[in-house]
């Protein structure tokens, strides 16, 4: 058996596009046809934070990652924090949703929890967003500025303990991103193919499943 958890948020599960297949599902369909014992289980769930994902993540980790024989094999993929970086309001109320030190221990937490499940471990940035169409994004706002903050939070989180980080944020950023997305916050089918274009090459070029 061969698995791919993909844990994470509304980007994850696929809003933006319908169905919501997402960057998951396309890597379901690339992955799967190639051995009958393949899967990937899409783990994404609409508005959460890091700290949702904590409260959950040893039971779902636990209940997939079934290593019995030795060619099992396993992959988590991690893309959580874009809702940590928002705020409640507009960022002049000063209520953001998590402080830059509880984002960091809950990164530092997830990591410690997926090694311990016996999976490879790789960590996705988070995508910018179309501020023009993020401040305000209904009761919260998103700013790049903050998002980039995050991302290198969970950058360097993930350097400081030896784990696969594929910085989406910078990749994007080199791009037309606004054209990728959907409402200003999440991707469309195009940024959605984007974001599958790069996590199938970075996980066949460290050759991680």
């Amino acid at each position: 058996m061969k698995g791919i958890l993909c844990f994470g948020d509304s980007i994850t599960f696929g809003r933006g596009e319908i169905p919501n297949k997402s960057w998951c599902g396309r890597l379901k369909e690339y992955f799967e046809p190639e051995d009958s014992h393949n899967g990937v289980y899409n783990l994404g769930v609409p508005g959460q934070t890091s700290t949702d994902l904590l409260e959950r993540f040893d039971a779902e980790a636990t209940r997939r990652v079934m290593i019995k024989r030795p060619d099992d094999k396993y992959l988590i993929l991690v893309a959580i924090g874009t809702n940590d970086s928002k705020w409640d309001g507009m960022p002049k109320d000063n209520n953001p949703r998590i402080t830059e030190e509880d984002f960091r221990k809950n990164i530092l937490e997830l990591i410690r929890k997926a090694k311990s499940s016996r999976a490879g471990l790789v960590f996705i940035g988070l995508p910018p967003v179309d501020e023009s169409k993020t401040l305000p994004f209904e009761e919260t706002a998103f700013k790049n500025e903050r998002i980039k903050l995050f991302n290198d939070i969970i950058k360097d989180s993930c350097n400081e303990n030896n784990v696969l980080f594929l910085d989406m944020f910078e990749l994007m950023s080199k791009e037309d991103y606004p054209s990728f997305l959907a409402d200003g916050l999440h991707p469309n089918s195009t940024g959605y193919d984007f974001m599958f274009k790069h996590i199938k090459e970075f996980i066949n070029t460290n050759d991680l499943i």
